[in-house]
């Protein structure tokens, strides 16, 4: 139980969504409803932590279906008397509007109840699919909009809609932006207001007291109650003014004002923030509506006579600029207003543009707009005050001028996520159905299938890796629909991908209407048991309800032979058997006609989270954990083909660079070992690692010595601003808190927002805490320039936060610090290997936007200190409170610590802060926890010990004669650090692949093209044999893979990567995923194989297979000669375009990546593309004009 909802007095931190539960039990709420929706949807989940409560006082919640029946239960609890809310988003608010253009006119005479809906809205469309206005849609649906403005408005004005809708008998909708969904503040606290109405305590009504020509709206009855609409509007009016919700803020000073501002809602916190700094607080008046329809004409016109012009200021569209015109033109044609004001809003003077009506507004974006505008207006009061404006004019233009280089960071499937298989195998299927070959052995022509999209988590299957699976939209539950008006038209096969929660919503609906239209389509209906999309609350199969109580699970498979009987085929599946999976979807698609598939796996998250539990409960009862089971990648086995990414797009995938170059590994802090990236059977080297213990772990790193001394802290002005910036899953969002947390104990005045979009899609996190020393209105957004402490979490979407693309823009050389961690988290574009960055360049990028920068891979330390990144965050705030950039106490930042991490976490967290601060105050002794390449001698003399140790017979001998051989290549070839270091790992490598003369053949040759090489050009020729001779001649044949996948160096990074400590009993086991494959007479004999390390070993001594199987990797020793063929005719050019085009062709292997299909195709084109580039040369080089080295 969340203890803040029961607050009577004083002051407690909310978000805005917590603060519309608050709001609703201040103000007598009996029926909480709705359905979940971005920014909206955590109202849902902060019902679920107070459903004690809700249950002990009879407080009904219920998630509706869909938003229409949450419409029709606010009439039902009006006509009872009741206080009714629903919560719903702008598109949900369409679905409603049926529902509430007829309960709104209808009239219960019932002045106790009230309905209220509040809609969020998304002014940015950071997470919304078109650019609704809930203001114009509740005009049209006669329904009044309030609009609070700041954070206790928010709160105290529900009560208020609640008592406005039973004295007008009308609903009203208060519309709440982003800003003020995700934001949140310090709030002043009173008493709930429980219903004597509720579910313990019935009524029972009269239907005699029911009048239908009041609550029926069919004609005559709808014209009667359209009649008593302005009387309603008028009783609203009446009450607005007696509660004061419409107010002037006054001019300050004895002159008259020339200029005077009309607002409402964040946008008033926008102008306000801006007019203070300008140096123009209170030199202007402003109307701040409360309620925005219908208009307290008679205030605007008061108001108006007082000033020659009006500036209307408010996000989208210009509605509220709209009413003003209409009333002032009014009241001057009826003769109450002898003159008007202009008006200006979305244009200023001389056709300039005015405030935006494409995305939002913030308080940066006034300035800017204001202050060439006043200028012009007002031009006494701009001068007068150009000293403090100008100033934060600079900076918000030199963060507009700021561009950085930075890739999009997409969303994608969860770790674990079941639709992650249902994609790979609907990609597999849609590109097989492409192939002619593929078709014709199903007698068929080939076929494009057309994807339909539909809202969820499924949505994402527009982003990469996945583009080609949803190839339209239409809205929620319409995807079938979609396809029904091009389906008499076309041939192409039909697939919608459907939610469980979006069929329970409205998608049995396109189900139905494809059965009686016999579409030919297959609807994949996605049960993962919970509407994820919004943060997991429970759909109508599910066997609970929001408050956790048992309710009826319906069954979609019979729901929909309810509705088919016989007549349509249904399976139902699970997908992770991709195999069986692919089968089944292969043959239905084929089909005609209406075909359902139940794709039927639990959602990865919650999954995950009952696994974290049980995990929890284990180690709470024996201290740690006896077997723990890990998907694993070994680097050496990876051919970096990408097949893995592209398939899965999983982030649980992570780059890694090595001497090999860079390798895809498994992200032990985001990897479920769910084995996804697996089920491709492209490659050998995943496996499966199952972790023994018998005792506790101890410490990677052991502890660290907490004795630094503790620090004052900065003293607070006047306004703190922090930016942080991460990814979902790095504890961005507990930074925030515990930002928040700290700033109340040390008694600040406190506002943040946490936006998180679509964070738990790997998306970014952005959040924004400000704090003052007095209470200020204020916008929960840090302005343009004016972070005093960026503190990134990502380096990716830190750099983001200073792009002037981004409506973020945080940071200025002049005053911002900044603590970064430095670790490169991939964007699902460079999993795909289509996009990159550079860690070095956007640290540059931060370094030239801040005026001091802490960067060190935090990530690096946490893991080396507590086995995972997950502390990564509390990491850095230890740093930035240790440089002194934090206004706040060690001891209040504890305290913050330990009141927002579980208990069981309590401690690592305390630990990793102080680790934090020792990383802060000598960062060089965390450096060697970033990644870092070994160098020449220590790649020598490790492959030389591991040579002597791991070949009992030979390996003296072969270490004696590794030595030998590198310390001659290192006398002859002058080569950077790193290209020798790569060149001894590599000679190793061929050792153990066939011996030293294996090795020696690979040095003669790169030896020989040095000597043909120049230092003039780099070495260039030289540095592209050395990399792609060494990966042609290690040949990736079933003994050295099973070398490589038991190999000690191998064994000793698992050991580090899993912290097995084997003399307290720890202990590794393996299961490797081979699919080994033999030619024998003339036949591939192929299969799966989950293999065991005495197999490998003895796998791995069966070289002699090389000789006996002459058909076995064949095609790769093949284009080994070839290569050493193109490697030979290497000479000493003396035309520089020649010398290119050979470097190329050198390098041209390096795209001959994979295993068997995946590679014989490459290494195909490697060869025609040489073969191109040999033309062009000769061109260029006629006969004899080459030399050779010994000429």
């Amino acid at each position: 139980m969340d203890k803040r909802f029961l607050k009577e007095e004083g002051v407690a931190p909310y978000t805005g969504n917590e603060l519309i539960l608050k709001g609703a039990l201040e103000g007598g709420v009996a029926l909480l409803t709705g359905y979940p929706g971005s920014p909206v949807s955590e109202v849902f989940d902060a019902i679920t932590r107070v459903s004690d409560l809700l249950l002990e006082k009879g407080i009904v919640a219920q998630m509706a279906n869909n938003e229409g029946l949450a419409a029709a239960r606010l009439n039902g609890a009006r006509l009872a008397g009741l206080r009714a809310l629903a919560v719903m988003k702008s598109v949900g608010m369409h679905v409603a509007a049926d529902g509430l253009a007829i309960g709104n006119l209808a009239e219960s005479k019932k002045p106790e109840g009230g309905a209220l809906v509040i809609v969020g809205d998304d002014p940015w469309n950071e997470t919304t699919q078109i650019n609704s206005d809930s203001r114009f849609l509740s005009l049209h649906l006669h329904m009044p909009v309030i609009e609070p403005a700041t954070f206790q408005e928010l709160k105290d004005w529900i009560r208020e809609a609640f008592e406005l809708s039973g004295a007008s008998d009308l609903y009203l909708t208060m519309v709440l932006t982003t800003n003020q969904a995700d934001g949140g503040g310090s709030v002043q606290c009173r008493p709930n207001l429980y219903p004597r109405l509720n579910h313990h305590h019935r009524a029972t009504l009269s239907s005699a007291q029911l009048p239908v020509d009041h609550t029926v709206m069919i004609p005559p009855h709808t014209s009667l109650r359209e009649a008593t609409l302005a009387s309603r509007f008028e009783r609203l009016l009446d009450a607005v003014r007696a509660r004061g919700l419409n107010r002037v803020d006054p001019a300050s000073g004895a002159d008259r004002p020339t200029v005077g501002f009309v607002t409402a809602g964040l946008s008033y916190c926008y102008l306000a923030q801006a007019l203070r700094e300008m140096g123009l607080e209170g030199r202007f008046p402003i109307l701040k509506f409360g309620v925005t329809y219908p208009l307290d004409e008679a205030l605007l016109v008061d108001f108006a006579a007082g000033v020659d012009h009006l500036v209307v200021v408010e996000e989208k569209r210009d509605f509220l600029e709209t009413q003003v015109l209409r009333a002032l033109q009014r009241a001057r044609q009826e003769g109450r207003a002898p003159r008007v004001p202009a008006v200006w809003g979305k244009k200023f003077p001389d056709e300039k543009e005015g405030f935006p009506v494409v995305r939002g507004l913030n308080s940066s974006i006034v300035f800017e707009k204001l202050h060439p505008l006043l200028s012009t207006l007002a031009p006494a009061a701009a001068a007068a005050a150009r000293a403090t404006a100008e100033p934060v004019l600079a900076l918000i233009q030199d963060a507009g001028r700021r561009v950085v280089s930075i890739p999009v960071r997409t969303p994608t499937f969860c770790p674990g996520c079941p639709h992650r298989d249902s994609s790979t195998v609907a990609k597999a299927l849609k590109k097989d159905f492409l192939n002619a070959d593929y078709m014709a052995g199903e007698g068929r022509d080939p076929m494009d299938v057309i994807f339909h999209g539909e809202s969820g988590c499924h949505s994402m299957l527009q982003f990469e890796p996945n583009v080609g699976l949803m190839q339209d939209y239409s809205g929620m539950g319409l995807g079938g629909g979609t396809g029904s008006g091009m389906d008499p038209f076309i041939k192409n096969k039909q697939v919608v991908f459907l939610g469980d929660s979006t069929f329970f919503h409205s998608g049995m609906v396109a189900v139905s209407d494809s059965i009686k239209n016999n579409q030919d389509i297959t609807y994949i209906i996605l049960e993962n048991g919970t509407t994820a999309m919004t943060g997991h609350q429970p759909t109508p199969g599910s066997s609970s309800d929001v408050l956790a109580q048992r309710t009826f699970a319906q069954n979609i498979e019979q729901v929909v032979r309810g509705l088919s009987r016989d007549s349509v085929p249904i399976f139902r599946v699970n997908p992770g058997y991709q195999d069986a999976y692919r089968k089944l979807l292969e043959d239905v698609v084929l089909r005609p006609g209406v075909k359902i598939i139940i794709a039927d796996k639990e959602c990865g998250i919650t999954y995950q989270r009952r696994v974290r539990r049980e995990k929890k409960r284990v180690v709470k009862e024996q201290g740690y954990l006896p077997e723990e089971r890990f998907i694993n990648i070994t680097p050496e086995v990876c051919e970096t083909c990408l097949e893995c990414t592209n398939a899965t797009g999983c982030p649980g995938l992570a780059i890694e660079d090595t001497l090999h170059g860079p390798k895809i590994v498994t992200d032990r802090s985001l990897c479920v070992s769910d084995g996804a990236c697996a089920k491709g059977k492209v490659c050998p080297s995943f496996e499966e690692v199952i972790v023994h213990r018998r005792a506790p772990t101890a410490g990677k790193e052991g502890t660290v010595d907490e004795t630094l001394p503790s620090r004052a802290a900065p003293r607070l002005e006047d306004t703190w601003y922090c930016y942080t910036a991460g990814v979902g899953g790095m504890g961005s969002g507990v930074t925030t808190g515990i930002l928040v947390q700290a700033g109340l104990l040390e008694g600040y005045h406190v506002l943040f927002a946490d936006k998180k979009g679509l964070a738990i899609r790997n998306g970014g996190v952005y959040g924004h805490v400000i704090f003052s020393r007095e209470p200020k209105i204020h916008a929960p957004l840090v302005p343009y320039g004016r972070a005093d402490l960026l503190l990134g979490i990502d380096l990716l979407e830190a750099a983001r936060g200073l792009d002037n693309r981004m409506n973020l823009r945080v940071a200025s050389p002049g005053r911002t610090d900044a603590v970064v961690n430095t670790h490169k988290m991939p964007t699902v574009r460079t999993l795909l290997g289509k996009e990159d960055f550079s860690v070095a360049g956007l640290e540059e990028a931060i370094k030239a936007a801040t005026r001091g920068y802490l960067g060190l891979d935090f990530a690096g330390v946490s893991e080396a200190y507590f086995g995972n990144r997950l502390y990564a965050n509390v990491l850095l705030l230890g740093a930035a409170y240790e440089k002194g950039h934090l206004p706040l106490s060690m001891e209040n930042l504890k305290k913050a610590i330990a009141l927002m991490v579980p208990v069981q976490d309590r401690e690592e967290n305390l630990r990793a802060f102080d680790v934090g601060r020792r990383a802060a105050a000598r960062p060089e002794e965390f450096s060697a926890f970033s990644p870092r390449l070994p160098g020449y001698w220590e790649v020598l003399e490790d492959r030389a010990q591991l040579l002597r140790a791991s070949r009992p017979l030979r390996g003296r001998a072969w270490s004696r004669d590794y030595r030998r051989v590198m310390d001659e290549a290192s006398r002859w070839m002058d080569l950077p650090e790193a290209d020798r270091a790569r060149m001894a790992q590599y000679v190793y490598d061929l050792i153990q692949w066939g011996g030293p003369s294996y090795a020696r053949r690979y040095l003669t040759r790169l030896w020989a093209v040095y000597k043909k090489d120049t230092p003039a050009r780099g070495h260039r020729a030289t540095r592209a044999v050395l990399d792609n001779l060494a990966r042609v001649m290690a040949i990736k044949d079933e003994v050295y893979v099973a070398h490589l996948l038991t190999s000690p160096e191998k064994r000793r990074r698992d050991r580090s990567r899993y912290n097995i400590d084997e003399s307290r009993g720890d202990r590794l086991e393996y299961v490797h995923l081979n699919r080994p494959r033999f030619t024998l007479f003339g036949r591939d004999i192929q299969f799966d194989w989950r293999s065991r390390d005495w197999q490998l070993m003895v796998m791995k001594r069966l070289g002699v297979l090389r000789r006996l199987l002459p058909a076995w990797h064949r095609r790769e020793r093949e284009f080994l000669e070839w290569y050493e063929g193109v490697v030979d005719g290497f000479n000493l050019f003396t035309d520089d375009g020649a010398y290119d085009l050979y470097v190329e062709a050198l390098s041209a292997p390096a795209e001959a990546k994979g295993y068997r299909e995946i590679r014989y195709p490459k290494m195909d084109a490697v060869r025609s593309r040489v073969e191109e580039l040999r033309a062009r040369w000769n061109a260029r080089v006629p006969a004899g004009a080459a030399r050779s080295a010994q000429k």
